[in-house]
């Protein structure tokens, strides 16, 4: 077969997908492939036809399912990824790379995800933050399907507060793209179940999701009744709770949100804005019960523990500690510098690009927060659940997840709960052992702290007198990365804080259960659907 016969059976074979025709498309695709192999036509053009045929054999895997397709396509991506990488771009490749493992996982309900099945997400993570961080280096938009994709796999591994921020992302820019609003809804549910809370608002919310997919012109006719179903079933959970609490539902609540919202300062409206509030009901909605921090350990329904005290003392810290960091990020966005202050520093103009003064130190202050604030997390769960890396009790954020060692993902498998595996999740995005897409943060922290690490201005930075050729390993970051680096890390920290919240209450909840012959007593709407094994 020469390449244009080729060509033309690829398509045939798009065709057979697109009308469901998946075993005859599979079959005949594996014959392709063997043709494909035997070519000696240029090489640009043969691997373009390898990764058109890969795509054939992964949307089969997809749709059929078909597993032993999609592990043919996904080995083809792999094998070639240098070639394909230079042939279609390093974003497009991971993107579908992405897709592949995605139907590659082997256990799809997160509430049955152990510390072993959650490495097949952390890879699949990894791909999609790669994506997404070379289409920020081409300078491109980021397609949306690539943020609802992102979001629904860190879903998967209870980063809830990130995957809501992501959906959110998306339906700001009214897109039609129904997934972002059920996907929003599931993960409302999931943080219903993991944070033993609810409201009214969050159940609105929940239906709401269901409503708008359903306007949707792209939603899959097949899927219109079950959200219909949906719909109705929280109808009715909201008409019953209300009834129960004698609360009368406000049919204007949507309007009167934004009112309410309108009557914030400046201060509040940003870090709602841009998803840096430590309120759960700032999560879903920003009316006035997201006008304060008011996240606790405590819920309604009550923990138990003796622990439950000093990991509050504990959250008091990181909460004053992160409320610091936003602050100093506003203002550096927000304040005009000083220049009186300026002045009076006095720096020797050495022409060097470097930024210097009261406000960068304001950007660098804020990274530094966030590694304390992470490594207090650490030095918590240890506590918590005696799970110290060495006998000298010395305990970081990062070296507390090193679970091949010492029998420890035994130990952390048998301590499971949801806020424990979104914090290993986390911290295997800044786990350079683990090729974490984050793993720089660690090193420039560290040049932060205890040697050299200058922000510049300029695109082509100049030492006009070789300052900075005495010092070896120093790191040069441009400001307006390092902004960017920032609000992804301040969006790291306060995920964790949420999620170890979430794993104290599991554990104040466990005992509660001990102490009244293990009755569960709970705030979440479908526990019994959903509960956590």
């Amino acid at each position: 077969m020469i390449d244009k016969e080729i060509d033309v059976e690829i398509s045939k074979l798009s065709h057979l997908v697109d009308i469901g025709e998946f075993q005859s498309a599979f079959e005949r695709a594996l014959q392709l492939l063997e043709e494909i192999k035997k070519l000696s036509t240029g090489e640009a053009s043969r691997y373009l036809l390898l990764f058109n045929i890969s795509g054939i054999f992964i949307d089969v895997g997809s749709m059929q399912p078909n597993p032993d397709s999609t592990e043919i396509g996904f080995k083809i991506m792999q094998s070639h990824a240098e070639k394909f990488i230079s042939l279609i771009g390093e974003s497009d490749y991971y993107y579908n790379l992405s897709n592949a493992k995605s139907d590659l996982i082997t256990e799809k309900n997160p509430f049955k995800q152990t510390f072993y099945s959650i490495e097949e997400l952390v890879k699949l993570k990894s791909f999609l933050w790669k994506a997404i961080k070379a289409t920020n280096r081409d300078k491109a938009v980021v397609p949306p399907e690539y943020i609802v994709n992102l979001g629904n796999s860190l879903r998967q591994q209870f980063r809830i507060v990130e995957a809501l921020r992501y959906y959110d992302q998306v339906i700001r820019e009214n897109l039609d793209i129904p997934q972002a609003w059920v996907n929003r809804s599931e993960t409302l549910i999931m943080l219903n179940i993991i944070s033993n809370t609810y409201s009214i608002q969050m159940l609105e919310q929940i239906k709401k999701g269901y409503e708008n997919a359903i306007k949707s012109k792209k939603i899959l006719p097949q899927l219109v009744g079950d959200y219909q179903e949906q719909i109705k079933l929280f109808a009715e959970k909201i008409k019953d709770i209300c009834n129960e609490n004698e609360i009368a539902k406000d049919e204007h609540d949507e309007n009167l949100t934004k009112k309410e919202y309108e009557e914030f300062g400046n201060f509040r409206k940003f870090c709602l804005q841009n998803y840096l509030t430590l309120s759960e009901h700032a999560l879903y909605c920003p009316c006035i019960g997201s006008a304060r921090d008011n996240l606790t350990i405590p819920t309604e329904s009550g923990v138990v523990g003796d622990f439950i005290i000093p990991m509050e003392m504990i959250l008091n810290r990181l909460k004053s500690e992160f409320s610091f960091a936003r602050r100093l990020y506003y203002e550096y966005l927000n304040c005009e510098e000083n220049n009186e202050l300026q002045h009076e520093s006095c720096f020797s103009q050495l022409f060097n690009d470097e930024v210097l003064g009261v406000n960068v130190e304001k950007l660098r202050t804020a990274f530094r927060l966030c590694f304390g604030i992470l490594d207090k997390i650490g030095v918590a769960i240890c506590e918590l659940y005696d799970v110290y890396p060495s006998s000298d009790k010395k305990a970081y954020f990062q070296n507390l997840w090193q679970l091949d060692k010492k029998n420890r993902r035994n130990k952390f498998e048998a301590l499971k709960n949801p806020g424990l595996l979104a914090l290993y999740s986390i911290a295997s995005d800044l786990n350079e052992h683990k090729n974490g897409e984050w793993k720089d943060y660690k090193e420039w922290r560290n040049n932060l702290e205890h040697q050299f690490l200058v922000v510049h201005r300029s695109e082509n930075r100049s030492d006009i007198y070789d300052s900075y050729k005495f010092i070896e390993g120093i790191v040069f970051i441009k400001e307006v990365d390092f902004i960017q680096h920032l609000e992804q890390m301040l969006q790291l920290t306060r995920s964790a804080i949420f999620s170890f919240v979430f794993s104290v209450r599991e554990k104040g909840l466990q005992e509660r259960n001990k102490q009244n012959d293990d009755k569960y007593f709970t705030n979440t709407i479908f526990w019994q659907d959903y509960k956590f094994e």
